[in-house]
């Protein structure tokens, strides 16, 4: 049985906006600005307003998550109430036969009625930008739902689809969002996040550091868990990331610094280029300085210039630590 199912919600800015957007005051702000969009989650149909998803499958689960869809056809319509059909599918092992067109540059398609369901809500997470003035938050209406905990078991599945979706729906979930920030870490999914920091796919990896960092930047607490993980570490490594055909290096470069200097500068009030002692050695350590240098040759210039400010503050740092 082939479905196809169609909304018109907006979906023009499906992670379209660059990770380095949120840093347009540079290096003299006052404040520290936490507010940042990965620039590696975008769907196939981001430029599209009209959304459709076209898909083969036979079961009673499919015709469910039609029906979801359906009602979800306008953003008033976004409640958790409607949401809620989405998270109970969830579960669903029904197999999707195929796909009329891939739905993401590198996460793999969904195998299961279930991993679909996922899929649509970090649809609609990644629309949150387009939304209206007035109109309530579609992430908060996801986790009034109950879909933050079944997407952080989704990170400790066995398929790949469902381990790629899960990441892909709380990095969008997790961004400028302390409640499901909050729900995301209270489930347990920073050391299974942080596992994937290693994945051999390339966005697999730079979306994993990037929610951590959602995650980690909302709560001084979160980030220490983080770190005793061994965290400020994986993301060092992410520094010297290799070139991948599904994601414009430049910006996974800087996705990767930005990261980091999120990871070791100090929360709050305090001026940018603050580091937090332990959080700055542990990235000396882990070789952060070398390959902050080579990116300071980089032929991107806000790739060059990310990595000099943070460079020059962790030189800075050992100056003042008397151990340059």
């Amino acid at each position: 049985l082939s479905h196809s199912s169609g909304v018109e919600i907006g979906f023009g800015a499906m992670g379209g906006k660059c990770c380095h957007d949120s840093r347009k005051d540079g290096p003299a702000s006052a404040v520290k600005d936490t507010s940042r969009k990965s620039a590696h989650n975008a769907f196939a149909n981001q430029n599209k307003r009209a959304f459709s998803i076209g898909y083969k499958s036979q079961g009673d689960d499919a015709d469910k998550f039609d029906q979801a869809f359906a009602k979800v056809a306008s953003p008033e319509n976004l409640t958790a109430a409607n949401l809620k059909a989405f998270v109970d599918l969830l579960s669903s092992e029904q197999a999707i036969d195929s796909f009329e067109e891939p739905m993401h540059p590198w996460a793999k398609d969904p195998a299961t009625v279930g991993a679909l369901a996922g899929t649509q809500l970090a649809i609609l997470a990644s629309a949150e930008d387009s939304k209206k003035e007035g109109e309530a938050s579609v992430k908060n209406a996801i986790r009034e739902a109950g879909a933050i905990k079944p997407l952080v078991e989704f990170l400790k599945s066995k398929e790949e689809d469902r381990q790629q979706i899960g990441v892909v729906a709380l990095s969008f979930l997790t961004a400028d969002c302390p409640e499901n920030t909050q729900e995301a870490y209270n489930n347990g999914a920073l050391p299974h996040l942080k596992g994937f920091c290693d994945s051999p796919v390339a966005g697999m990896r730079a979306a994993s550091s990037t929610t951590l960092r959602n995650i980690c930047v909302e709560d001084p607490k979160y980030r220490a868990a983080f770190v005793k993980l061994g965290g400020i570490e994986d993301l060092v490594k992410q520094l010297d990331t290799q070139e991948d055909k599904t994601l414009k290096h430049a910006d996974v470069q800087l996705e990767a610094i930005l990261n980091l200097q999120d990871m070791i500068e100090e929360a709050g009030d305090n001026p940018e280029g603050t580091l937090v002692p332990e959080y700055a050695e542990l990235a000396i350590k882990a070789g952060a300085e070398k390959l902050l240098e080579a990116l300071t040759k980089n032929e991107d210039s806000e790739v060059a210039t990310s990595a000099s400010e943070v460079l020059a503050a962790l030189e800075s740092f050992k100056e003042e630590q008397g151990t340059k």
